[in-house]
């Protein structure tokens, strides 16, 4: 604040007791009665709003408090998520009998206690600003009303830097945090210290100044402080992690130092958890949520049983020493029938998702995973090699009144594999989809497959989960604690459509920070952990922002072997050159109901052919789909029962930008639905005019009937 509105501010208050008037610089006179009233929820609303103090209802966290309740208010009340979110951040308080009294009208002295608290700032700082909308010391208990509000709260966010808050909140304990630090003002700057140690009382922080280092999540992200992975002993497993922090903007006061301070535990040791997440009936699995509280990573796996038979799908984090909790032993003792047969299904080659998969063998279950996630494998000696049988796209997991169906979509892992119930709509992920949980700062690398690529690869496994009547009602993944649903498949396909479209421009800087450095590396992201619950994303496609990795396809020919000399990449070296992702002319998929898509062997990566030892025997396994629709092989023949007159077409551009999309001479829309007359031997040709308005590619699709 200037000093001399500062002190203009006290003089005009003997002033204001004459008159019953005031005016300032910027703010308008009023009388007492010159307005409507404000509610007390109406004024904490506007300031929960300002401040953007997020509802714990808005983000999935775990280790968060129980909301806090006023008896007098619903979270579904009009005002009722700013106003708890006001008091789950300590900005107001219960009267004795734990209301809130929303609907009063808001006094001066109550605005000037809230608007204080909120800034950061002494009662004795804002007073003259609520002087010049008309305060006096004889109105402390009178209607503080909505021009009030506007004028002296204007004149604060005027002359006060917002002071940062922090993210995710404190109070409570967790294994892990990933800190956020944000202040509402436009363009002013965080600056921070911090510190850790066993005792919150011995952390010794330096006050941040203007010469401290500065914080912002484009550069640092959500900074990691975790308890160590591995070696976690009784005197590091418990420790505090405090910040301190200011905000400043050039010509406004600096905010107030805040400090903020986390508690980080975790158990060295644990035994396995569950919990039911679905009953189970005749037509349904019974489906157990499986953890173990001592791992830093916090997978999940799942307990799936049929009426004949049960898996668990994935293996979690603790390894398979001896001394160690035994899943197969957990599962045996505390879930499985006897007499019941059961096997585990690996659902990556990761080691949280793994670890112990030695002991079911051992155990004498079957162990199935993928063969191209073999050869990054090492929890398996060369005997337990032997015993694992793959499993593969194409697969169904037969538990009696149940089918699981196995898909393959690599990315995160060459060898993930995904199952779903077509008929309850469950489908399990493990880690290719994300995850939600806020404060965990959780973008999933995909990088194992260009952008491009893996749009396509997710397209079609889309389409395949809703095929036979196939249902996308409940996804579980490997590290959300909860049920995710069909809006995050969509969420994750729809976060790589926006790199296609926009390259460098559909992409930003990772969330996951560390304590040291800059974050550089380049995802895709929709949504915010914080105001979105669980509807949100984050991918790591691969390089740095602003580098010339190429996320993007550049080959030479396709994988039948033609030519296409074409590098979709963004030229960042020449910002007037052609960018690449605007020659999109190509398919990513193509829908079809009445016939069957007569696919092509697909492979991917640099080296894509992988020659190793396994189980005593040196063993060659390609990454390789098949029978899958590549976007860059033009041929194709489509399979048409003889019954069929007709089948529909739903073509499905790799950009969402492109000029034209032409099905046999006539113009249609991206994703739209077409119907065409067919018999053996018909010619069915797309053409594709790109976002350049150049580029053009030819499909032909002859019609095969069977």
């Amino acid at each position: 604040m200037k000093k001399s509105r500062f002190w203009l501010s006290l003089l005009l208050i003997p002033l204001c007791l004459m008159i019953w008037s005031c005016s300032d610089s910027g703010s308008s006179s009023k009388s007492s009665d010159s307005s409507e009233p404000m509610t007390r929820a109406e004024f904490v609303a506007e300031v929960s709003d300002y401040f953007q103090w997020p509802h714990p209802d808005d983000y999935n966290d775990i280790w968060n408090t129980p909301v806090k309740k006023f008896a007098d208010i619903e979270t579904t009340d009009e005002y009722g998520k700013l106003v708890e979110a006001a008091y789950q951040e300590g900005i107001i308080e219960a009267d004795a009998d734990d209301n809130f009294n929303p609907d009063e009208n808001i006094t001066y002295d109550a605005a000037i206690t809230i608007l204080a608290e909120a800034f950061k700032l002494t009662e004795e700082t804002v007073t003259p600003y609520v002087a010049g909308a008309g305060y006096t010391t004889e109105q402390q208990d009178e209607t503080f009303s909505k021009s009030d509000f506007d004028a002296a709260f204007n004149e604060l966010k005027s002359d006060f830097v917002a002071p940062p808050y922090a993210l995710p909140r404190q109070g409570y304990v967790a294994p892990r945090r990933y800190v956020k630090l944000y202040t509402v003002t436009p363009d002013a700057t965080i600056h921070y210290t911090y510190c850790t140690g066993n005792d919150p009382n011995s952390n010794t922080c330096e006050d941040p100044t203007i010469d401290s280092p500065v914080y912002s999540v484009a550069t640092k992200g959500h900074i990691n402080h975790s308890l160590p992975m591995f070696g976690l002993t009784e005197e590091n497993s418990n420790q505090y992690v405090t910040y301190k922090a200011i905000s400043a903007k050039g010509g406004i006061v600096v905010s107030p130092v805040q400090t903020f301070t986390w508690h980080l535990q975790r158990p060295v040791s644990a035994p396995y958890s569950s919990e039911v997440i679905s009953e189970g009936s005749t037509t349904s699995p019974r489906v157990v949520q499986l953890y173990n509280n001592s791992e830093s990573l916090r997978p999940m796996a799942w307990y799936i049983e049929g009426s004949d038979k049960a898996i668990v799908f994935d293996a979690l984090f603790t390894a398979a020493n001896q001394g160690n909790p035994n899943l197969a032993t957990y599962v045996a003792e505390n879930l499985l029938p006897e007499g019941k047969e059961l096997n585990l299904i690996i659902g990556h080659e990761h080691p949280d998702h793994d670890a112990q998969g030695p002991n079911f063998i051992e155990a004498g279950y079957g162990v199935f995973l993928n063969q191209r996630g073999w050869h990054s494998e090492s929890v398996f000696s060369t005997d337990q090699q032997a015993a694992i049988q793959n499993i593969e796209e194409g697969d169904i997991i037969d538990l009696g009144n149940i089918q699981l169906n196995v898909y393959a979509l690599p990315g995160h892992a060459d060898g993930l594999v995904i199952l779903q119930d077509k008929v309850n709509g469950m489908i399990f992920a493990t880690d290719i989809y994300g995850c939600t949980r806020a404060g965990s700062a959780d973008n999933v690398n995909v990088s194992g497959l260009k952008v491009d690529r893996l749009l396509s690869f997710t397209q079609q496994t889309y389409a395949n989960y809703l095929k036979d009547d196939g249902k996308t009602t409940m996804l579980f993944t490997g590290h959300d604690e909860s049920a995710l649903n069909d809006n995050n498949l969509k969420l994750y396909e729809a976060a790589l459509q926006q790199v296609i479209d926009k390259g460098e421009d559909g992409c930003t800087t990772t969330l996951r920070g560390t304590t040291g450095g800059e974050v550089t590396q380049r995802s895709t992201l929709i949504g915010d952990m914080w105001k979105d619950g669980t509807d949100w994303i984050a991918l790591l496609i691969g390089g740095n922002m602003g580098d010339a990795t190429e996320y993007l396809t550049n080959t030479p020919v396709n994988a039948a072997g033609q030519a296409t000399n074409i590098n979709y990449n963004t030229d960042l070296t020449d910002p007037d050159a052609d960018q690449g992702f605007m020659k999109y002319s190509v398919l990513s998929n193509i829908e079809i109901e009445g016939g069957e898509l007569v696919g092509v062997d697909v492979s991917w990566g640099t080296n894509p052919i992988n020659t190793f030892n396994w189980g005593g025997n040196e063993i060659t396994v390609p990454d390789l789909l098949h029978n899958k629709f590549d976007p860059w092989t033009y041929n194709y023949t489509i399979e048409v029962p003889a019954e069929n007159s007709e089948i529909t077409i739903i073509p499905v551009s790799m950009s969402t930008k492109v000029q034209s999309i032409t099905l046999n001479n006539l113009e249609v829309e991206y994703r739209s639905r077409n119907t065409i007359a067919v018999s053996d031997g018909s010619i069915i040709t797309i053409d594709i005019v790109a976002p350049d308005g150049e580029t053009t590619s030819h499909y032909t699709f002859i019609v095969q009937t069977i």
